[in-house]
């Protein structure tokens, strides 16, 4: 009897144990993360959207939206009409010097 006595005591201490635990569960192991699901894909509701202008001068080095509105105002709106030009009447235009004209220049001239 004394054995048996033993294992009872036993058993219940290990299913108290248990009773605890499964209690405290909530606080010992933190919360499971819910993921939200991805947002439906975007539909175009509208008519598309232009393409961008091919010869948008701030895409020069160096040419940011003030020399390109200086550019712009003196008439050379495109890469080719400042591949034309002479790096004196850039410089002039924009208000910088003719060596980062003649950039201006050269790169216009390889987009055009």
């Amino acid at each position: 009897m004394g054995r048996l006595r033993i294992v009872l005591r036993t058993a219940g201490v290990l299913a108290g144990l248990a009773a605890a635990a499964w209690a405290l569960k909530d606080r010992l192991l933190p919360a499971p993360e819910l993921q939200e699901p991805p947002p439906p894909p975007r539909y175009r509701t509208g008519p598309p959207s232009p393409p961008p202008d091919p010869d948008d001068l701030t895409d020069l080095t160096g040419v940011g939206p003030t020399y390109a509105a200086r550019l712009a105002d003196a008439g050379f709106r495109t890469f080719a009409d400042l591949a034309a030009a002479e790096p004196e009447t850039v410089a002039a235009a924009a208000g910088t010097s003719e060596r980062r004209a003649a950039g201006w220049i050269r790169q216009a001239a390889d987009r055009s």
